[in-house]
């Protein structure tokens, strides 16, 4: 009887084996993907070390792992915020202080676009920074830097009226008046002293430019005007044949030498 409890328990056990075997088995263990961060870039994508005439210089960035949104001086939000540019300055990276340098040229903008007016000739540094809507920097800071250098056409300065065309009829009334300017630089420097390649423009309507070397070219009466800029609009434009004439001057309004001046003839009329 005994002989035959052994065999029953021994046959039990080795029945029982592999259940035994398997609950003293280590549980399977699960691996987990660490979660991975996206971390912000910004990269310019123009200009490079590109050759720019003299005036405007774009700029263009790509960014990622950022939100750029049109949030600028609201609080804080992680992963968003808004670009930071800047023209020959080094970008303010100081943590919990706006990136807000006290002077010189700089823009913030909710976009990744950009565009630097009457930019010189000679070597330029262009910097964009991904900021906080406050403006102040991210830990650590992202910034691009590019160099590149402007060099001015050669030839003499040249001014022409874009539009309106020469012939054109239009309505009477507003009429809005562009240039497109080539080797020379026009500057918000108007009265100061002339400075060789630098200046603004005057529009003039039914008036001819005053051309005297050395004398402003500012006309006893008539309708005109002295901006710093390449677009202008004279209002209430009666109906009738007119002309329009633009010149380029020196800071201190006087024509250069020799005389550079555009015009076109238009024909506005009265819209029944």
């Amino acid at each position: 009887m005994k002989r035959l409890i052994t065999a029953a328990v021994a046959t039990a056990l080795f029945l029982m084996a592999p259940l035994l075997f398997s609950c003293t088995s280590p549980s399977a263990t699960t691996t987990t993907t660490p979660t991975t961060t996206n971390t912000p870039t910004v990269t310019i994508t123009s200009p490079g070390n590109t050759v720019f005439q003299i005036g405007d210089v774009p700029v263009s960035v790509t960014v990622t792992g950022f939100n750029v949104v049109d949030k600028q001086g609201q609080p804080n939000v992680a992963g968003e915020g808004h670009l930071h540019f800047y023209l020959d300055l080094a970008a303010p990276t100081t943590p919990g202080q706006p990136a807000i340098p006290l002077s010189g040229a700089w823009a913030h903008v909710s976009g990744t676009n950009y565009t630097f007016h009457n930019v010189t000739g000679g070597q330029h540094t262009i910097s964009a920074e991904l900021v906080n809507n406050d403006h102040t920097p991210l830990v650590p800071p992202v910034v691009a830097t590019v160099n590149f250098q402007v060099i001015p056409e050669i030839g003499p300065a040249h001014i022409v009226i874009a539009t309106p065309i020469d012939g054109a009829t239009l309505a009477a009334g507003n009429i809005a008046i562009t240039v497109q300017v080539s080797n020379f630089n026009v500057v918000d420097k108007q009265g100061l002293p002339a400075v060789a390649g630098e200046g603004h423009v005057h529009f003039y309507l039914d008036v001819i430019p005053p051309s005297t070397p050395g004398q402003p070219a500012i006309p006893a009466s008539g309708v005109w005007a002295h901006v710093s800029g390449t677009t202008y609009t004279f209002t209430n434009v009666a109906a009738g044949t007119h002309t329009i004439y633009v010149q380029l001057v020196n800071n201190d309004h006087t024509p250069l030498t020799p005389n550079v001046i555009s015009s076109v003839t238009i024909t506005t009329k009265t819209v029944q």
